[in-house]
C-alpha cells in the first residue's frame, strides 16, 4: 500500500474518531472551539450534525483508501480536504468576533493542516 493510501487511512481514522466524539458528547468536545454556544440546544444540534458528517467522511476515507482505482480515493481525499478548508475558513472568520473558545486557533490549525494534507494526498494519488 502506498504512503498516500496509508496517510488517507490515518486521516480517516482520526476523522471517524472525532466525528463519533462530536455526536456522542457535543458540548464537551466542542466548547473549547465554539465557546459557550456549545452548551446550547442549537449548538449541540449543529455539532452533532457536523460530527455525523465527519464520521461518514472518515468511514469513506477508510473505505476508498483501498479502492482499485486510485482516482476514486483521490476524489474523496480532495472532497474531504475541501470540507476541512471550509471548516477552517469558517473558524477564521468567526475568530475575529472574539466569542469562540480558547482552542479556536488549535482547531483552525487542525482544519487547515488537514486540508493541506488531504490535497497533497489527492495529488499523490492522481500521479
Amino acid at each position: 500500500m502506498s504512503a498516500a493510501r496509508i496517510a488517507m487511512k490515518g486521516i480517516g481514522v482520526g476523522r471517524l474518531a472525532i466525528g463519533l466524539a462530536l455526536v456522542a458528547a457535543p458540548a464537551q468536545t466542542s466548547k473549547g472551539w465554539l465557546g459557550d454556544v456549545a452548551d446550547t440546544d442549537g449548538g449541540k444540534v449543529a455539532v452533532r450534525a457536523l460530527g455525523a458528517r465527519d464520521a461518514l467522511l472518515g468511514f469513506m476515507a477508510l473505505h476508498v483508501a483501498s479502492a482499485d482505482d486510485p482516482l476514486v480515493a483521490a476524489r474523496w481525499s480532495a472532497a474531504i480536504a475541501l470540507c476541512d478548508l471550509v471548516d477552517g475558513g469558517a473558524t477564521a472568520v468567526a475568530r475575529g468576533g472574539g466569542r469562540l473558545g480558547p482552542q479556536r486557533d488549535a482547531v483552525l490549525a487542525l482544519a487547515l493542516g488537514s486540508a493541506v494534507a488531504g490535497a497533497a494526498i489527492a495529488a499523490k494519488l492522481r500521479a
